[in-house]
């Protein structure tokens, strides 16, 4: 009965607000019933524009309005999501309606993705919580608001949430999708269920509960007349009383049940009667037993519960009198007792004092300077200096019965204590005749000393300076200095510098300490002495400092046929390009280039004297590179790919996009100096996979594609789109420059709609000259793609319903990556016109050249670092 009652109250309460058939008694009529935790679950996306929000909020607030609001009512909670989730108040936050209404009004809409399932376990982990307001045993509704299909899964967190006793109330508008809707409500699906055209007819889905769940309550609507309680049924009422009574015969009117008149009780000695009910009691003198029937006789003396000062007597059921322990009299009130005090009535036989030492007790005791004789009455005088019971530390004097003074031997005083005793120490008190040290040697004696580096003269007061310089004990290995009393410093002869002993000296060798400015060598010549010299294939240049490099090659002195490369002191003999060094070591021989060298041409390699250069078949062109050859402009392009990574692309359908990459990169001319090709994939992060340098074949490039990790998370396109522009089409990540006019291209892959904002990086990189390709998968948005894609759209724009569909995308793209009307942007010289091939000539020359000035200069540096070495050993 009670989960049917919270169930049509709950229905009532979120739905009958908008009957207005059938007329109430009055403008703040409330819908009564049971208490209820409701919470709204509202969608707050960026599909859900400015005035359908304010509908949505009107919408709450207009139930809100007809609900019995109070902690121990209908207690209500707003919570509103998209991309994530944000509660508004609370189920114990407010408990009055005007609070309420204020607190939905304050709403910010958060406008991004649709995360129901988000939503929903926020609903169980937090909203109905009981540190939240959840209340144990009272029924948990939960209204979820929606106009678009969720971007998470609803499904499973929707049943976790309903097995844990939350009844969920699906309200889809417009563009929200009926299945999702189904996944998430409760069952039947007919009453938790509805979708409507649009926001403005949210409230029409309430008025087909009108008559079956807010009927008329005539308990509330008419004169019932019951005395206790009314209980309504539909077009009906009856009576009931509160717990206790019994309805009369009249069936309104209630009489309370007197269960001790009737004699249906089992008190053992008095019965209380209360409406339905009854207490026991006991007779005076007895007290109830646990068991609330039965009676027991009061002892007052065991209890505690009497006013006796020392003993109680007990003397019958709730009777006593008192009585006094022994050396106590009872007093007059025969409650509270006395003690008795011998020593104050003067019955003791004590010869001095009496001490008191309880009631009806006492001892004797003696006057200070007195100790009590054995009999423990009579007193005798106390000589505590001949008894040793003293405290002095040297001498006792006596003075009188239990007195003494304390006195101190020769060389000692007495403290201010009076007992103890100090020894006179005469340095300390200055009473001595030593220049400058006092050493005190006993109680009124002392001797004189001197400071370090002092000795005492024959006097044996005063002191002499002490020179160990002059006196020779110094041990300095050359020179000693005086440096006060007692002290000195040992010091070096020029050319020398101290040991670590402070004593000793050694050499000072400029050479091997580095302090010299010799180019090439150093020579030691003596402490602190040195001159400069050179290495092998050196000499000395006019200032005896720097060296020279002896150049035969330039001198002159060589007997090369061609080339002489130089090395300090030596030289080597080579030949220029497409010529071979006979074994004379000195003579050159030409040679075939193609045949003799790894030319790399991709077709044909054609000989020229020294040299060599590359041409392709007929209808194909020469590459930037010199060597290889191609059909199209597009040969040459960096491409970077963004692909969808998010939870909903599902693993087996991520495998199938891998192949998709790798389809277009089997469509491409790769390699350094033709097509780059990068790869970014994205979720709720972007991560680089690889950027355009990192691969130049598309062997690798397929390998690396196919070992790419599933991010599995959300869709943020427009964070990727900047990622993109930012990064991936750096000269950093391997870009080329934009002044060599290569074609920039970027491929976008997706499933699903961004759950951030696109528009801005789209028109950035379009502006950026980079040509953008928009792939599209199943839920995929057309607008975001025709968004991304460059003009002409139609060209740029690809979409599919199915992953298994997109191999044919695939092949299409091959269509637009080589267009013939490139073919213009880029020169591509004819390779066998004879400027060009002198041009390519002469160039690789020049190359060669260059490159036999840098060996020749790597060789003399090695020569250097060679003789280096040797004239160290």
């Amino acid at each position: 009965m009670g989960n049917i009652t919270a169930f049509s109250c709950f229905i009532f309460l979120t739905f009958a607000v908008f009957t207005t058939a059938r007329p109430k008694s009055g403008p703040d009529q409330k819908c009564k019933s049971g208490p209820v935790d409701l919470v709204f679950l509202i969608d707050s996306s960026r599909s859900v524009r400015p005035h359908e929000f304010e509908t949505m909020r009107k919408f709450m607030i207009d139930i809100l309005n007809t609900l019995d609001i109070g902690l121990d009512t209908t207690r209500v909670g707003v919570v509103q999501y998209s991309s994530k989730v944000r509660s508004e108040f609370f189920l114990k936050t407010h408990s009055k309606l005007e609070s309420m209404v204020k607190a939905i009004n304050e709403i910010v809409p958060l406008a991004q993705g649709t995360m129901t399932g988000l939503a929903i376990r926020y609903l169980m982990n937090e909203a109905f919580t009981p540190g939240q307001g959840d209340r144990p045993k009272v029924p948990n509704v939960a209204v979820i608001v929606t106009d678009g299909r969720p971007q998470d899964r609803v499904a499973e967190v929707a049943a976790e949430a309903r097995e844990k006793g939350i009844e969920i109330y699906a309200v889809g508008v417009a563009r929200a999708d009926m299945t999702s809707l189904r996944a998430m409500a409760s069952p039947p699906f007919e009453d938790h269920v509805f979708l409507v055209e649009r926001f403005d007819l949210i409230h029409q889905f309430g008025l087909q509960f009108q008559d079956k769940l807010c009927g008329i309550d005539l308990c509330l609507e008419s004169d019932h007349g019951c005395e206790h309680i009314c209980e309504s049924s539909p077009g009906s009422y009856t009576c009931d009383c509160l717990p206790g009574y019994r309805l009369n015969t009249d069936g309104k009117t209630c009489s309370a049940i007197d269960l001790c008149a009737e004699g249906k009780h089992d008190c053992q000695q008095i019965c209380t009667s209360s409406p339905g009910s009854f207490t026991c009691d006991c007779n005076q003198g007895y007290h109830l037993n646990n068991d609330k029937k039965t009676c027991s006789p009061v002892d007052l003396c065991t209890e505690g519960k009497h006013d006796c000062g020392q003993v109680c007597v007990y003397m019958g059921p709730g009777i006593f009198t008192c009585d006094c322990n022994e050396g106590f009299r009872l007093n007059e009130d025969e409650k509270s007792c006395s003690p008795v005090d011998l020593c104050a009535e003067g019955k003791h036989d004590c010869q001095q004092v009496c001490v008191y030492s309880g009631p009806g007790i006492f001892t004797c005791d003696c006057n200070d300077g007195y100790r009590l004789n054995e009999d423990e009455k009579t007193c005798s005088p106390i000589d505590l200096c001949a008894e040793g019971k003293h405290d002095c530390q040297q001498v006792c004097v006596y003075s009188g019965p239990g007195s003494f003074t304390c006195d101190c031997n020769e060389g000692y005083r007495l403290n201010g204590d009076k007992k103890t005793c100090s020894p006179i120490d005469l340095c300390a008190e200055g009473k001595h005749g030593c220049e400058q040290v006092c050493i005190y040697s006993g109680p009124g004696s002392f001797t004189c000393d001197c400071n370090e580096g002092y000795r005492l003269n024959g006097d044996k007061k005063t002191c002499s300076p002490i020179d160990l310089c002059a006196e020779g004990k110094h041990g300095c290995e050359q020179v000693c200095i005086y440096s006060g009393p007692g002290s000195f410093t040992c010091d070096c002869n020029e050319g020398y510098r101290l040991n670590g002993d402070k004593k000793t000296c050694s050499p000072i060798d400029l050479c091997a300490e580095g302090k010299h400015d010799c180019e090439q060598v150093c020579v030691n010549m003596g402490p602190g002495i040195f001159t400069c010299d050179c290495n092998k294939g050196y000499r000395l240049n006019e200032d005896e400092k720097s060296c020279s490099a002896i150049d035969l090659c330039a001198e002159g002195k060589h007997d090369c046929e061609q080339l002489c490369i130089s090395a300090p002191g030596v030289f080597t003999c080579d030949c220029n390009k497409g010529f071979k060094l006979n074994k004379d070591k000195r003579t050159c021989t030409n040679m075939d280039m193609c045949n003799t060298v790894k030319h790399g041409c991709e077709y044909q390699c054609v000989n020229t004297p020294g040299s060599f250069y590359c041409v392709c078949p007929e209808g194909q062109l020469l590459q930037e590179d010199g060597k290889t050859c191609g059909t199209c402009k597009s040969a040459n392009i960096d491409l970077v790919l963004l692909i969808d990574g998010s939870k909903s692309v599902r693993p087996q359908n991520f495998e199938l996009v891998k192949k998709f990459v790798n389809q277009v990169v089997d469509s491409l001319d790769v390699s350094a100096h033709g097509t780059r090709v990068g790869l970014v994939q994205y979720s709720s992060r972007v991560r680089t996979e690889f950027p355009l340098n990192m691969y130049h074949t598309a062997a690798d490039i397929k390998n690396a594609v196919m070992k790419v990790d599933y991010m599995e998370k959300g869709t943020m396109t427009g964070l990727a789109l900047k990622h993109m522009l930012e990064n991936s089409f750096s000269e950093a990540e391997g870009a080329r420059p934009a002044s060599r006019n290569i074609p920039r291209v970027g491929l976008v892959f997706t499933d699903g709609r961004s759950q951030d904002d696109i528009s801005e990086y789209a028109k950035k990189a379009k502006e950026a000259g980079i040509t953008m390709y928009a792939v599209g998968v199943g839920k995929a948005v057309e607008d975001e793609l025709r968004e991304i894609a460059s003009d002409p759209v139609d060209k740029h724009f690809y979409y599919t319903t199915d992953f298994t569909a997109i191999n044919t995308i695939a092949e299409n793209l091959k269509l637009n990556i080589c267009p013939a009307e490139s073919q213009g942007e880029v020169e591509v010289k004819d390779p066998c016109a004879c400027e060009n091939m002198v041009e390519f000539q002469q160039g690789t020359i020049n190359t060669l050249d260059l490159l036999t000035e840098k060996l020749a200069a790597m060789a003399s540096r090695l020569e250097q670092l060679e003789n280096q070495l040797l004239s160290r050993k």
